[in-house]
């Protein structure tokens, strides 16, 4: 039966660093969020939306998640997303994540991830993992936030969650590039995420047994 850790740690083992909330790896069956903020070429920032998962185009497909470039936004013939020579006008950064409303101020928390491959990143496409902290009384202002790029292999992101009355937690990945074609090859290129990381990777990252596993 397969294993899917999400680990809240409270203890402190051998002097290592107490860590409030530790997701390892990729939970398919948890809730997952998508948004998209969408830039003009030059990066000057236009609007950001909720965006579906399928149009953000991030998928578990078998064991994995997979990463991929927004198409749902290419339209020829519109020239706000693509220009009248065929190119991108737009730039998209599609965030996929998990939540949390509330609860973990003053808190550590800790992603950790694994990379196995990423076709990306060579398209000048930046894929990273983040750790966000969004403050709804200051109009959902991001006021703490910590990025890793995702290159092939062990990863892992913290941060500690300010001290504010309502702090809104957000963990996952973003992948920011222009609008592509459907049919264009960059469309089929991807970052792909283990939904769990393997055991020797968090040895690596130094986990031990300070893991609650539910199992699905």
């Amino acid at each position: 039966m397969k294993k899917v850790v999400v680990a809240v740690a409270a203890l402190c083992f051998l002097g290592a660093a107490q860590a409030d909330l530790v997701v390892n790896g990729v939970d398919p069956g948890a809730t997952w969020y998508g948004y998209m903020n969408v830039f003009e070429l030059d990066m000057t920032w236009l609007w950001g939306s909720s965006w579906g998962a399928a149009d953000l185009r991030a998928d578990f497909v078998g064991d994995d998640l997979l990463l991929r470039s927004n198409t749902n936004c290419w339209a020829p013939g519109d020239t706000y997303w693509v220009n009248p020579d065929n190119t991108a006008n737009k730039m998209m950064e599609g965030n996929f994540y998990q939540e949390w409303y509330g609860g973990l101020a003053g808190q550590t928390v800790t992603f950790n991830y694994e990379v196995l491959a990423n076709d990306l990143a060579a398209e000048g496409y930046t894929t990273q993992a983040f750790i966000k902290v969004l403050d709804p009384d200051s109009g959902w202002a991001t006021i703490n936030s910590v990025f890793a790029a995702l290159t092939p292999g062990a990863g892992t992101v913290s941060l500690v969650v300010d001290s504010i009355a309502t702090p809104v937690t957000q963990v996952g990945f973003l992948v920011l590039g222009p609008v592509s074609d459907p049919a264009g090859d960059v469309a089929a290129k991807a970052v792909t995420i283990a939904t769990i990381p393997e055991p020797a990777t968090l040895a690596l990252l130094g986990l031990g047994g300070l893991l609650l596993r539910r199992k699905k």
